[in-house]
């Protein structure tokens, strides 16, 4: 389906509602304010992404939540293994960390991400939702972002990306948020709207 300049923007919204939530929920949590870019949709290929986003053998550190209920899909937490220290002395408050509790402050930090964003969806769209444990993989961008896609069925060559970017206290973590839907949702969506 092919969606107007209308149906973005509303689809955008839905999004920057979460993110928002999202960020006022780690600003809580770490106890200094939170940033969060406008959300970005975009139509990529495969070749786009990893020229735009991450390197398609770029080292990350990914958190997969699977979400499902009314809509359904996945979320996906992509942290570059650079960045992986900076973001758990944020959360940690800058005591040194194992990796069992690197692991675990991340898959909070998920918990706490893609509930903000479903909460917001599900008041938004009069929608029930429920999350899965997040699982951690580390493995290239590629191969990650490829296989979430594959597991939902999404065989095109043009993907939808939305993404979403936090930047924590004065300096930018890389990290990104990525929402995939499983196929029909962002229909569902946008029909719930009434846009």
């Amino acid at each position: 389906m092919e969606y107007t300049d209308i149906e973005l923007d509303a689809i955008k919204e839905i999004i920057n509602i979460g993110g928002g939530n999202a960020a006022t929920s780690i600003s809580k949590l770490v106890n200094q304010k939170i940033n969060m870019h406008v959300p970005e949709i975009s139509f990529l290929s495969y070749h786009e992404l990893y020229k735009e986003v991450y390197a398609e053998d770029e080292e990350v550190h990914a958190t997969i939540s699977n979400f499902s209920g009314d809509y359904s899909g996945v979320f996906l937490l992509v942290i570059p293994d650079k960045s992986i220290k900076k973001l758990v002395k944020l959360l940690l408050g800058g005591v040194s960390a194992s990796d069992e509790l690197e692991v675990s402050a991340i898959n909070e930090l998920t918990n706490i991400i893609t509930n903000s964003f479903l909460n917001a969806i599900e008041g938004l769209l009069s929608a029930e939702i429920q999350t899965s444990v997040p699982r951690t993989q580390e493995d290239y961008f590629g191969a990650i972002i490829s296989s979430s896609y594959l597991a939902l069925e999404h065989y095109d060559d043009q993907i939808m990306i939305m993404r979403n970017e936090f930047i924590y206290a004065d300096e930018k973590i890389d990290s990104s948020l990525f929402l995939i839907p499983e196929q029909g949702v962002l229909d569902k969506m946008v029909e719930s709207l009434q846009v």
